[in-house]
């Protein structure tokens, strides 16, 4: 019988975005369950940190593991283990067993994100790498925006039964993959080396360059997560929105963000710097949360979102591209478990100041994230600096 595996960065798409939308499904859900449960405000930065916490550990790990084992097998491991960590966190009843469950799932789908942004390096070339990465990201966001709209309407329905349709989708996906992906015969006797990563090709000023191109993804990834974080819990507690509403928001900002991904990203790519169109794209960013708190009219205000999250949708898969630029295929799971780690760190700290500035203010993280992406503009436009004095 022919086996059905086989090696195809459409299937990895397919997969890696279908794990996207189960991995959203009870986003929109998290807020209204943190209140049924009557849980501190904070607990909605703490719980997030918590998972971003256990990526940022374990996504090198994942990495190196990759290398020696293969992607495939990471995949396999990660999806099973981050359905665990659902269950524990759906039926938790007090913050420490719904933290249990947040860092059980994080240290789990850090397996899943590596081992396929390390794939995607090892079945294609520094000529396509580019486009593919904007594919997976644009498939990616969207699949989660649907994730979103999906898990809020069943939330709607039972806050229970999102997370039990969750974690049997992901067992289900789990097979589907072990059944239809190929490995992509990455394994090597690569050694791991931590300073590796930022010595490429032994030259001082590329390795300034890579060390200043991580602080900006981390930056970036603080005023995301920051942002969102507040908008999620913002729309429940100030605007009183059922969690299909942010379902809905969410999913017309995915097929805006297909779209943008599909025609800016691509043509961004294929005709213009993207280090120095990353710039630009940050600007938009910086602008657009920072006018955001000042509508008044509810309306104007999720138009506002809309605007921004179209915006940040464009930039993460230029930071992917940049990040595995020139990068040879046996490093690729060590620079993507790096990659990883330095957004999840990103993602750590701004979920911690969102969840505990927002008692004192619930537009802070709002005007935080504008200053932080601000900020990333300035990192940015250093590091295009950097690289146009090496070249």
């Amino acid at each position: 019988m022919r086996s059905l595996k086989k090696v195809s960065i459409f299937r990895l798409i397919l997969i890696g975005s279908t794990f996207s939308l189960l991995a959203n499904c009870v986003h929109p859900i998290t807020p209204t369950l943190f209140v049924n449960l009557n849980f501190p405000d904070y607990m909605f930065g703490v719980a997030f940190a918590t998972m971003s916490i256990a990526v940022s550990i374990s996504s090198p790990l994942w990495g190196r593991l990759g290398n020696k084992i293969g992607y495939v097998k990471i995949i396999l491991l990660g999806m099973p283990g981050y359905g665990l960590g659902q269950l524990i966190f759906g039926i938790a009843k007090t913050p420490f067993i719904a933290l249990i469950g947040r860092f059980i799932a994080g240290w789990f789908s850090a397996a899943v994100f590596v081992a396929i942004m390390a794939y995607t390096v090892n079945v294609t070339n520094n000529e396509n790498r580019s486009k593919y990465m904007s594919y997976y990201a644009a498939f990616s966001s969207f699949a989660g925006a649907m994730g979103y709209l999906v898990g809020g309407l069943i939330g709607d329905i039972s806050i229970e039964l999102t997370f039990y349709v969750q974690v049997i989708s992901t067992l289900v996906l789990t097979l589907i993959a072990a059944l239809t992906l190929g490995e992509s015969n990455n394994t090597s006797t690569y050694v791991y080396d931590v300073n590796k990563y930022v010595t490429v090709n032994k030259k001082s000023i590329y390795t300034t360059a890579l060390v200043t191109f991580l602080v900006g993804v981390f930056i970036c990834a603080f005023a995301t997560t920051a942002y969102d974080n507040a908008f999620n819990y913002y729309i429940k507690a100030e605007l009183d929105f059922p969690a299909s509403y942010n379902g809905i928001i969410k999913a017309v900002i995915g097929i805006i963000g297909l779209t943008a991904n599909f025609t800016i990203n691509i043509y961004i790519i294929k005709n213009t710097n993207i280090r120095k169109s990353l710039i630009f794209i940050l600007l938009l960013c910086g602008i657009s949360t920072l006018v955001v708190p000042f509508i008044p009219s509810v309306l104007y205000f999720i138009l506002g979102n809309i605007v921004f999250f179209t915006f940040n949708a464009m930039y993460i898969p230029i930071q992917q591209a940049l990040a595995t630029m020139n990068v040879n295929k046996d490093d690729s799971g060590v620079i993507s478990g790096v990659f990883n780690s330095i957004t999840s760190a990103g993602r750590i700290a701004g979920a911690l100041f969102a969840g505990f500035v927002y008692s004192f203010g619930s537009k802070i993280p709002f005007f935080a994230a504008s200053t932080a992406f601000l900020l990333a503009v300035l990192v940015s436009t250093y590091n295009y600096k950097q690289h146009k004095s090496i070249n």
